[in-house]
């Protein structure tokens, strides 16, 4: 079930991370931008795709987190102008990555997701700015890590734990409903004696 609903929460997380998500960004900047004027001009982006694969994949078996770090790529791919699939192959080389390491972490798995964050973020970006290279496009990397990368690395450390909060509730949700139905499909010894 994991798998299927991968499509709704990413594709509708890559919406909102392309839509509504930099306008609430951009408007609280401002807001804050009266009182630190350095983050004034920054131009961060909070990867909701990017936490919900990283969150997802610390509970969940590897052939599901692969597939979610898949879709969520597909879904990113699809509202950028990389080409499709290519934000596919670091996602999956994520999800791979905190799906062996978390089942080492039983108890520091936030803190574990708190520390990824920022390394994530800044492959991804770095890794997006060269495929962005080979289309032509260039870009100053002190630029870009003055005004996107490190205010995009405070906005998804920010939303990891809320995130890790959704995801973990909707696993359960999964987790409860899966333990759940086969029992109650199954005939049990009292099923028998009716009959």
């Amino acid at each position: 079930m994991g798998r299927y609903l991968s499509i709704v929460v990413l594709g509708l997380s890559a919406a909102l991370s392309a839509s509504i998500i930099p306008h609430a960004i951009t408007f609280l900047v401002s807001l804050v931008g009266n009182f630190i004027p350095m983050l004034e001009q920054t131009r961060g982006q909070l990867n909701l795709v990017m936490l919900f694969v990283l969150c997802w994949s610390v509970r969940a078996e590897v052939t599901e987190s692969l597939i979610w770090a898949l879709v969520g790529g597909l879904a990113l791919d699809s509202l950028s102008i990389l080409p499709l699939g290519a934000t596919s192959a670091v996602l999956i080389l994520f999800a791979f990555f905190v799906n062996s390491v978390a089942r080492q972490l039983f108890r520091v798995r936030i803190l574990f997701l708190a520390a990824v964050t920022p390394i994530a973020t800044i492959v991804l970006t770095l890794y997006t700015m060269f495929a962005l290279a080979l289309t032509g496009l260039n870009y100053d990397f002190f630029t870009v890590l003055r005004l996107f990368l490190i205010p995009s690395i405070l906005y998804n450390l920010a939303a990891v734990i809320p995130v890790y909060a959704v995801v973990r509730l909707i696993q359960r949700r999964l987790e409860g409903g899966l333990q759940i139905a086969p029992q109650s499909l199954a005939p049990g010894p009292n099923a028998m004696a009716q009959e």
